[in-house]
């Protein structure tokens, strides 16, 4: 697990400010958190040079998933015939094309089961023989 640094990030020793409750929007946060879930699925996509190696298709899929449902969640919630932000627009369009670049890198879409099989850290499914043909026979009162 990893350790979280008590003097805050850079190393400064001021104390954390205080958040206002009252003054946060459950919206925003769910579309901040949903665009850095969709950055790092692209990260693991190999689609931000830089900023991930690439191709772990389970951390992409579990990100994906999540901006998803996080979408999902922010626009059931909305009033019907609420026009969308431009931003909101933005990244809807983002997610569905992240989403297209999953399916074209492992195969699978997002939320099917199969994707996990065909991720580089899933095991191949086991291998079977077809079996023989059965020869027809002919029996008296029965069907071949």
């Amino acid at each position: 697990m990893e350790q979280v640094d008590p003097t805050g990030p850079g190393g400064s020793n001021e104390p954390p400010q205080e958040v206002d409750l009252a003054q946060l929007r459950v919206e925003s946060i769910m579309l901040q958190v949903a665009s850095e879930l969709m950055s790092i699925g692209a990260g693991h996509l190999g689609m931000i040079p830089g900023m991930i190696n690439g191709g772990d298709a389970v951390q992409a899929r579990l990100a994906i998933g999540g901006a998803d449902a996080l979408m999902r969640a922010f626009l059931t919630a909305l009033p019907e015939g609420t026009q969308l932000p431009p931003q909101v627009q933005e990244l809807r369009r983002a997610l569905s094309e992240l989403q297209l670049a999953y399916v074209e890198a492992v195969g699978a879409p997002v939320g099917d089961e199969a994707g996990a099989a065909s991720s580089p850290a899933a095991a191949p499914p086991p291998s079977r023989r077809p079996e023989p043909p059965k020869p027809k026979l002919w029996t008296p009162g029965g069907s071949s």
